[in-house]
């Protein structure tokens, strides 16, 4: 697929706390691969995605999206927040085996909207293939109505709606930025320094 044929680029963050799959629902998307092995993010890391879309009311939409997979932990708050800027799309993921995940959602989605009032957000129930799960999928339905935004239920490691969830997310920033009548969101690395 050449670089003209593509007619929209997008920048996505992906958010919530360390060890909730992140950048396994990433590398699963971008790579189609998996590890159990955890390794902690480091600042960011970034991953780039070129895919087609079928629009409802047009011809299929070609995008590149830049995935930027932040780090979950505390101590990277300002560098989250720098690298927010521009996004399009962010998803914001939470581990159903574990409830404080889910309850830090709220806090994760306000730091986000924040400073991209217009972005489109899903909420992510990510490890659905575990049989410890303790957050139900009514939870999810609950903050889906809440906060207005998408919820998806995946798993990384069977690959269970992954697609369907990034599908989903560029459709809707593709239908938003039409409606909005905007430019191309710029694709954005760290607004000042380099990536520590």
């Amino acid at each position: 697929m050449s670089t003209d044929e593509i007619s929209h680029m997008f920048k996505l963050v992906a958010l919530g706390d360390g060890a909730v799959g992140k950048t396994s629902c990433i590398k699963r998307y971008t790579e189609g691969s998996f590890s159990d092995r955890y390794i902690m993010t480091i600042g960011t890391t970034f991953a780039l995605k070129t895919v087609e879309v079928n629009m409802p009311e047009s011809e299929p939409v070609k995008a590149r999206v830049v995935l930027w997979d932040l780090a979950g932990q505390p101590t990277y708050n300002e560098l989250r927040r720098r690298y927010m800027a521009g996004a399009s799309m962010a998803m914001i993921v939470y581990d159903v085996t574990r409830p404080q995940t889910f309850l830090d959602i709220g806090e994760w989605f306000t730091k986000f909207i924040t400073v991209c009032p217009n972005a489109v957000v899903a909420i992510v129930a990510n490890k659905i293939d575990r049989a410890d799960r303790l957050v139900p999928p009514e939870s999810g339905e609950m903050i889906r109505k809440w906060l207005d935004v998408l919820h998806y239920e995946t798993s990384a490691k069977t690959g269970e709606n992954i697609d369907s969830l990034f599908s989903e997310l560029v459709a809707r920033a593709i239908k938003k930025q039409r409606k909005m009548g905007s430019l191309d969101h710029a694709i954005e690395g760290p607004p000042t320094g380099d990536i520590s």
